[in-house]
């Protein structure tokens, strides 16, 4: 044969076998030759002969796909998944131990925070707990070293998943039908005679004439995102306002267990002497609550009364201060369950409201909601342009949404600066 033709059948036949298995391109390749055979054969020759004997094997399916040998069988991947699994389990077991505790109190959140307790009580003496601490708190100082950790009087609110209670196992109890009287349409008017605000900044201007009017930004996310900065940069008339603002995501009145609002307030109020606050509760209280060991399900017996007076200590505590209150109410929904027990938990806030001179209660429908008062995405402003006022997850304010609250609420905040102003002149 020819080498010149010899050499074109092995190229040809070599691109056969590559097309034929495109992923092993190299397959139709043969050992390299031996120098006995370099100098028996010319090298055209032998690339020749070498290529009949890859052509013959892939036609035998010697290098189909089919004979590629299996790294790993399914039981060694099964061993390597499940070591990996636990491993993940050892090392995040206190963050799901809190995931679990945060969860609708309920049979199913029972069973799996005990689950994760145990496994706790035997990963924490042998320190398969301490790496996410560790990383925990480097996290934290880093944050507190760029300016922005958290508050340490806040962080003390959050209870620590090893050492609280086993929940107690869910009670049925019938539905509530007692009748709940409706709020009327209209806040409570303002109390104009006696203000106890007054001796408030009276007393913060003898102790320290300087010093500006403290407005205090309590709640949960619906005030701690865009609606807590609008209020803050819409402030900005001169003596501008202190501003502080305590807020704390996914929490509320209902659940203690997790974060316990009452703890953290006194210390704060005692801290901040704020004369005025502005609060937002609800959003992560419409769920079921426990009652020291009874499970009291959302909207039955004895669910109203033991909110309720959660609501009142709060009110009361926010009070005794002296200073004004103003709670803003939830608005409405986009998930129409979600919606109606905002509206329930609205009705609590409006008549609970009602027993404390120093606290306001502003319902925000007329703001952020259609004609109707329906949840509504986009909304008409006063110059005739729907404007987006909430997110995309149907429950917070969008930045126009919070612009259109923060105008109301700074309106409230100069007229009783005002009041407060005249009312230490004439002291």
């Amino acid at each position: 044969m020819d080498k010149a033709k010899a050499t074109q059948q092995a190229i040809r036949v070599g691109r056969q076998v590559e097309r034929a298995d495109p992923a092993a391109p190299g397959a139709w390749m043969a050992p390299p030759l031996s120098q006995a055979e370099l100098l028996e054969d010319s090298i055209p020759e032998a690339i020749a002969r070498y290529a009949r004997a890859a052509a013959a094997n892939l036609a035998d399916g010697a290098y189909g796909p089919a004979q590629m040998p299996r790294l790993y069988t399914l039981p060694e991947v099964t061993v390597v998944v499940g070591a990996i699994a636990i491993f993940l389990l050892a090392l995040e077991s206190e963050g799901l131990l809190t995931w679990a505790r945060r969860m609708e109190v309920g049979r199913m959140q029972t069973a799996c925070v005990e689950t994760l307790r145990g496994i706790q009580a035997l990963l924490e003496p042998i320190g398969l707990t301490a790496p996410r601490r560790l990383a925990i708190d480097a996290g934290d100082r880093i944050a507190r070293m760029l300016g922005a950790g958290d508050d340490p009087l806040l962080a003390g609110g959050w209870h620590e998943p090893t050492r609280a209670a086993a929940p107690e196992p869910a009670i049925a109890r019938p539905l509530d039908t007692e009748p709940e009287p409706e709020p009327e349409n209209e806040p409570p008017a303002i109390q104009r005679a006696e203000d106890p605000a007054a001796e408030v900044a009276s007393q913060s201007e003898e102790e320290n004439p300087s010093a500006p009017m403290t407005v205090l930004l309590l709640g949960d996310s619906m005030i701690a995102g865009s609606l807590g900065s609008a209020i803050a940069s819409s402030l900005s008339r001169e003596p501008k306002p202190r501003v502080v603002r305590a807020v704390q995501t996914a929490t509320g009145l209902s659940r203690p267990d997790v974060f316990d609002w009452m703890k953290v307030v006194p210390p704060l109020l005692e801290r901040e002497k704020p004369q005025l606050i502005v609060c937002s509760f609800g959003a992560n209280d419409a769920t079921n609550i426990r009652d020291g060991d009874r499970l009291l399900e959302f909207g039955h017996a004895g669910w109203r009364t033991a909110y309720s007076e959660r609501v009142a200590a709060m009110m009361r505590l926010l009070a005794a201060q002296n200073g004004r209150i103003l709670w803003l109410a939830l608005p409405p929904m986009r998930e129409a369950w979600f919606s109606e027990r905002a509206r329930y938990l609205n009705r609590i806030f409006a008549q609970t409201a009602k027993q404390f001179s120093q606290v306001e209660y502003f319902d925000l429908e007329m703001l952020v909601s259609a004609p109707n008062g329906d949840y509504a995405t986009f909304v008409r402003n006063a110059d005739g342009r729907f404007v987006r006022v909430r997110m995309e997850d149907g429950v917070h304010y969008s930045p126009s949404g919070a612009k259109a609250v923060a105008r109301w609420v700074v309106d409230w905040i100069y007229e009783h600066r005002a009041r407060l102003s005249d009312a230490s002149r004439t002291n």
